[in-house]
């Protein structure tokens, strides 16, 4: 019984040879090993109580020997612990560690949830870029075409301009209306604009170096409200500003394209103006837009055009004027002679995609979507729709939340790397060649 002593001191000793009396004095040959490990179990916790509270006991007096013989004594070296120092109390270390197991497998279990609902927190320092701020910006934007370019070189115009769309088209007598719109201009953008040198596009904007024979751009207006936005398609659509029919039109909820409605207009001349085909087709009925498609880096015209009417007649009577030559604006100028425009029926032209029709940047883009759930493929798909190029290049990629610690293989893609001078170039001969001429310099000096 001394392994049992030194174990368990005194008491625990008295207790532990009662337990295993009783056990080994069943009236079953074997032993129950489980039986033996419940029983230790039962007598264990009170055994550790009464061992703490004399190990604490102990403590406190040799805390006060030591406090005596620091005051009597000068400090010494700390004692490095040897091999096999401090090992009397292993087996008792063991046995609550083995008490303590059972507790720890339950708290692991209700913590179970809590962990699972914990890990997605630490994932989010990066959010997938569906393009939120640009949708409802372009729910506040307005589309206006066949504008002179005279907003952009004159400033009296700019602000004519500017006062047409931001006045009520709907003014109501009483002032304390409280439904009114407010329609304040946030910006104004100008676009498709044709240059006459081949410069880059800020220099040739800020020279005015507009092409002659382009007189019409594109603007976008950006209102403070989306409210705004619905009342002026009604009223400014087909508005004559400045000598020419603006169409006006919704960036988020674009007037669709009706084929029935449409007459597809062909043998155009590249520099054909919008106005030429509104005075031509204006004897059919009332023109709802008209649309010449331009090229998207010269802004000029691809030749063929599209106008569509308010009602169905008028379909027919603009198929009648097929064949016949058109009068153009930029005729009067140029002394060109009338050319004969080739007028029939819109159709539905669906392109075949062969084996090459997905290019790898929609590839790319088609595997970033893949991995969203049905709310984000729904928001991706209606900004790929509405957005340009450039934001569609980004859609569906993570973007790394402000305030969070960027990744090492979080650099945007878009960004070039600096190229490296070549060692056999030209410059690099020529300030070799300088750097060894002043140091030859400074030698003689």
């Amino acid at each position: 019984m001394s392994s049992i002593d030194n174990l368990f001191g005194n008491v625990g000793a008295e207790k532990v040879e009662a337990t295993v009396s009783d056990i080994f004095s069943q009236k079953s040959t074997a032993v129950d090993a489980v039986s033996i490990k419940t029983k230790l179990r039962t007598i264990l916790p009170a055994i550790a109580k009464k061992r703490k509270g004399k190990q604490a006991e102990d403590a406190e007096n040799e805390s006060a020997e030591e406090a005596a013989d620091k005051e009597e004594k000068p400090a010494q070296k700390k004692h490095k612990a040897k091999a096999g120092e401090g090992e009397d109390d292993l087996e008792g270390r063991y046995f609550a560690k083995i008490l303590d197991e059972g507790k720890k497998d339950e708290e692991k279990k209700e913590e179970g949830d809590d962990e699972e609902t914990a890990a997605p927190a630490a994932q989010k320092a990066k959010k997938v870029d569906l393009k939120e701020d640009e949708l409802e910006k372009a729910e506040r934007t307005v589309f206006v075409g066949n504008v002179t370019n005279e907003a952009i070189t004159s400033k009296d115009i700019f602000k004519q301009f500017k006062k047409l769309f931001s006045t009520d088209p709907n003014p109501s007598e009483d002032e304390d209306d409280k439904d009114k719109i407010s329609y304040a201009i946030e910006s104004i953008r100008f676009r498709s604009i044709s240059f006459k040198e081949a410069l880059p596009r800020k220099v040739a904007f800020a020279q005015q170096k507009l092409h002659d024979s382009r007189d019409a751009v594109n603007a976008y207006v950006v209102y403070k409200s989306k409210d705004a936005v619905r009342p002026l398609l009604k009223k400014l659509n087909a508005t004559v500003f400045g000598g020419r029919h603006l169409r006006v039109d919704s960036v988020i909820h674009p007037a669709p394209h009706d084929k029935q409605r449409s007459v597809f207009v062909g043998n155009l001349d590249f520099e054909e103006d919008e106005e030429s085909l509104w005075a031509h087709f204006r004897s059919c009925g009332e023109i709802e837009y008209v649309r010449i498609v331009r090229d998207s880096a010269t802004n000029m015209g691809k030749g063929f055009a599209y106008v569509q009417f308010y009602e169905l007649q008028s379909v027919s009577k603009a198929l009648l004027l097929n064949g016949k030559p058109m009068t153009s604006v930029q005729a009067k100028n140029k002394n060109k002679k009338p050319r004969k425009l080739r007028i029939t029926r819109c159709k539905n032209m669906r392109k075949e995609r062969g084996a090459k029709g997905n290019a790898k940047g929609g590839e790319q883009r088609n595997r970033n979507l893949d991995k969203l759930n049905e709310g984000q493929k729904t928001k991706a798909g209606r900004a790929g729709r509405v957005l340009g190029k450039a934001d569609k290049a980004t859609l569906g990629k993570q973007l790394t939340i402000e305030g969070m610690r960027a990744s090492k293989g979080d650099k945007a893609s878009h960004l070039k790397r600096k190229k490296q001078r070549s060692k056999s170039g030209r410059v690099t001969k020529r300030s070799v060649a300088f750097r060894k001429a002043q140091a030859e310099g400074e030698a003689k000096k």
